[in-house]
């Protein structure tokens, strides 16, 4: 989808202003890294399934990023292709309801623009993209990237292992 809702030189701003955050969060977690690809406003998340070590690529598409909601998905980490990427099974835990790991291999969530309908995502009851901040009431809430990838540990955390 292209995202020309806003300049590209407000993304980037707004990006470098939630950056530290990000990277902050991720220095004080063993095995995350996270990288930036400042010319196609792409946010790479690498990590490790919890309950089996599969490596994990988890990469945000920064494009209209904040009039619009990255859109997040697993790639895999030895192509960087979505074709054979590593999905986490769904799991529970009762601080959280529900998970934003579904068969459809989306992270369902108000905060990834691929789980909206517009984008073939599951989702046409949340309203419009732009909307996202506001969406889904009693879903996962993540406002900053930092919170976004938060919220993917503690889901990643309750997942038993890696969908066939």
């Amino acid at each position: 989808m292209g995202c020309d809702v806003i300049p590209t030189v407000i993304t980037r701003a707004v990006v470098a202003e939630e950056l530290p955050a990000v990277l902050a969060w991720a220095a004080r977690r063993p095995g995350w890294t996270v990288e930036f690809d400042d010319p196609a406003l792409r946010l790479d998340v690498k990590t490790n399934h919890p309950a089996t070590g599969t490596p994990l690529l988890i990469q945000a598409d920064l494009e209209g990023y904040r009039a619009v909601a990255p859109g997040w998905r697993f790639l895999n980490p030895g192509t960087g292709e979505a074709a054979g990427a590593p999905f986490p099974q769904p799991g529970f835990r009762p601080a959280i309801r529900g998970s934003i790991f579904h068969g459809n291999r989306v992270i369902c969530a108000p905060w990834n623009r691929l789980a909206y309908q517009e984008n073939h995502g599951p989702h046409g009851d949340w309203g419009a993209l732009t909307n996202w901040t506001d969406a889904a009431a009693g879903y996962t809430k993540a406002d900053t990237l930092a919170d976004m990838v938060s919220q993917i540990d503690l889901h990643l955390a309750a997942s038993p292992g890696i969908m066939p």
